[in-house]
């Protein structure tokens, strides 16, 4: 079972579905795409009136939003499986006003201390 866990890395955080990660990694990140969104969203202000590269931004900001919903469905899985539930509630995401509630109870509820389902502790066993 050790052999088949995945290795803690950015893209794995940002992009695997199987796992778990604590609270601290689930809102760094979400803070990382928001400020890749504010980059994005900085550089479409400041070519106004340059119309290929407001072209080009706007593109880039279509394609962050695509990268960023797989990012946060992703960490969302991996935090609902170290609270013990079924990634597909995840789906919670999609719907308008109980996602921001959702996402607030994601950031603010503590991981389970014991192994589950989905692997061990983030953070190894408690002391």
């Amino acid at each position: 079972m050790a052999g088949d866990l995945p290795q803690p890395t950015v893209r794995w955080v940002l992009f695997g579905l199987r796992g778990r990660i604590a609270r601290q990694s689930y809102i760094l990140g979400q803070l990382f795409m928001i400020s890749l969104f504010a980059v994005v969203i900085a550089r479409i202000l400041a070519v106004e009136g340059d119309e290929e590269a407001t072209a080009f931004w706007g593109l880039a900001f279509l394609a962050l939003g695509a990268v960023s919903a797989w990012s946060s469905i992703a960490m969302t899985v991996k935090r609902l499986h170290d609270l013990g539930q079924p990634g597909i509630l995840s789906l919670i995401l999609f719907v308008p006003t109980v996602n921001i509630l959702f996402v607030i109870a994601l950031m603010v509820l503590p991981s389970r201390p014991d192994s589950n389902q989905y692997g061990p502790p983030p953070f190894g066993p408690p002391a």
